[in-house]
């Protein structure tokens, strides 16, 4: 057994391990790994790793064994040659033994494929469709035989290959009920803005009104499985298609047949909890004030005048308002939709699970789940969980704090004052990374299990002609168990990297696009990076890649 050491020093705990796989040429779960001194600096921290291996040539060493092997392997080769010569030259006859055609049947895991392996006679009988289906009739192979295939190989007399000569019939599931929608269940809230920038609040075709008695849904039934047969002739029991219930809501009602959802009430459809419901809209014709109370409604709230400084509307479904929200609080399930705006002296309060749409934000607290669309925003903090769009008119974003999951799109941020503006996007960017270094791993976990692979092979090989050395046989047999620990770790990282894949396909792009101009003061945050504005900018779009924000031309 050989054991090597080496001892590193620096900066970055990660970089020393990647140097000492650099120099034993092999991965860090085959290292022993040890922190011998961590200390800090004026620079961070110095460490000082020492770095073990044995057995390091298990895997640099392979290709010489497999050499070695195959020279042997040549040796022996030859020398049967020469033996066979000499016996010729001595005219020694010994009786040629007659050898059938002999056949192998094999089938699949699943039992829904049969092969025969037919091996060539030699001085004997040749390959014969009557021995053939006996050799199937041995192994009880009674589905799915391939005539055809079983004429192929008579005719063409195929010896030493690997032949498909019976196939199951698969079971077929029957397909599962579902659901089929007569509105538009997209969520989707889009505004018009007119050549002008001017943004047409009135056009926002929010609603999805439907008459009492009109159909909402039909359902498609469920339908029966087919039964299949594997190549033994067992029956392969099919699954039915799932039976679903009707999504049935708030006022809306099953037809007899139970086929069909209908709507009760004149009002607007909304999935909610994955139910069909029809709600009715509560309007105020005037303001909300002493008048009317706090709102708290099931469905959707509408208000035709102002909502004043300290009341509340609490609503189920959408919130629609047509004047000026002052220091109120709006809590919607739904959407918000502000014809002229928030002023909210620094006690305006607006939450939405939907998105959210208003003239303009002033001096206000917002979270939204959804989108924000607005013409300004000013001394703010704004939380939006997709994309916040600042157009119109102005498209100012000034003072306050904002923080958006997906993308902000602006024409000014900041102010000539150099007003302390933050904005920010992204997320946390050690996701990619884990992931890149996931896939170095597979990499040379991939790499490994194929040499061992080749190392297995070839000394099994050697073992049927010859009793392996004792060195040899110690060598397949740890062969196999590294093959072994090589395979499982390959597949528990193809899960991880499977995993986080899926993850980052849903990461968005963290970008902020300023089609005007961005004024010194502003700090711009993407995921883990920072920077401040130092001097203004005009027609940019602030991106993050590599580990740094990277300033390129505007995007529209």
């Amino acid at each position: 057994m050989v054991t090597s050491t080496v001892i590193l020093e620096g900066k970055n705990l990660e970089r020393l391990i990647s140097e000492a796989e650099a120099h034993f040429k092999t991965s860090k779960d085959f290292i022993k790994i040890e922190v011998i001194e961590e200390k800090k600096t004026l620079f961070g921290k110095h460490y000082k790793i020492s770095a073990t291996i044995e057995d390091n040539d298990k895997y640099n060493s392979l290709s010489e064994i497999i050499n070695n092997i195959e020279n042997d392997l040549k040796t022996a080769e030859t020398g049967n040659n020469a033996q066979n010569s000499a016996i010729d030259d001595n005219e020694i006859d010994i009786p040629i033994e007659v050898i059938d055609s002999k056949y192998e049947v094999t089938v699949s895991a699943d039992l829904m494929e049969a092969y025969i392996y037919v091996h060539p006679p030699v001085g004997g009988r040749q390959l014969d469709k009557e021995d053939v289906y006996k050799a199937l009739e041995e192994k009880n192979i009674k589905s799915g035989i391939l005539n055809d295939e079983i004429d192929k190989l008579v005719n063409e007399r195929i010896y030493n290959s690997r032949v498909l000569i019976a196939k199951g019939k698969p079971a077929i599931n029957g397909e599962d009920a579902k659901i089929e929608y007569k509105f538009n269940i997209s969520q989707d809230k889009k505004v018009f803005i007119a050549d002008d920038g001017r943004v047409d609040y009135k056009e926002l075709s929010l609603i999805k009104n439907v008459n009492k008695g009109e159909i909402l849904a039909t359902m498609i039934p469920s339908t029966k499985g087919t039964n299949g047969e594997n190549v033994y002739g067992k029956e392969i029991k099919a699954k039915d298609g799932k039976q679903i219930k009707m999504p049935k809501g708030k006022n809306v009602e099953v037809s007899e047949d139970g086929l069909q959802l209908i709507s009760l009430i004149d009002g607007e459809v909304k999935i909610v909890d994955n139910k069909i419901s029809v709600f009715p809209v509560y309007t105020v014709q005037g303001n909300v004030d002493n008048s009317t109370g706090n709102i708290r409604f099931i469905g959707k709230v509408v208000i035709k005048g102002n909502v004043l400084t300290g009341f509340t509307i609490d609503a189920d479904d959408d919130v629609e308002v047509f004047g000026v929200v002052e220091g109120a609080v709006i809590n919607s399930r739904g959407s918000i939709i502000l014809h002229r705006g928030i002023q909210g002296m620094n006690k305006g309060k607006l939450v939405c699970e939907g998105d959210l749409i208003a003239k303009f934000i002033e001096n206000s607290n917002v979270y939204a789940k959804g989108n924000i669309q607005t013409d300004a925003i000013m001394h703010s903090t704004v939380y939006c969980g997709k994309k916040l769009e600042v157009q119109g008119r102005k498209g100012l974003i000034v003072g306050g704090e904002i923080k958006v999951s997906d993308e902000i799109k602006a024409k000014i941020i900041g102010s000539p004052m150099a007003t302390i503006t933050e904005v920010e996007v992204g997320v946390n960017p050690d996701v990619r990374k884990k992931y890149d270094k996931l896939k170095l791993d597979k990499d040379k976990n991939s790499e490994n299990l194929k040499k061992l692979t080749q190392a297995v092979d070839m000394l099994t090989k050697l073992s049927r002609k010859e009793e392996l050395s004792n060195d040899k046989r110690e060598l397949l047999n740890k062969s196999i168990l590294l093959k072994l620990q090589t395979q499982k770790a390959l597949d528990d990282l193809e899960k991880e990297i499977k995993e986080i894949a899926e993850y980052i396909e849903d990461i968005p792009n963290g970008k902020i696009k300023v089609e005007n101009v961005v004024y010194s003061g502003t700090k711009i945050t993407i995921g883990s990076s920072s920077m401040y504005v130092r001097d203004q900018m005009q027609y940019v779009t602030f991106y993050r890649t590599s580990g740094e924000i990277k300033i390129g031309s505007y995007e529209p």
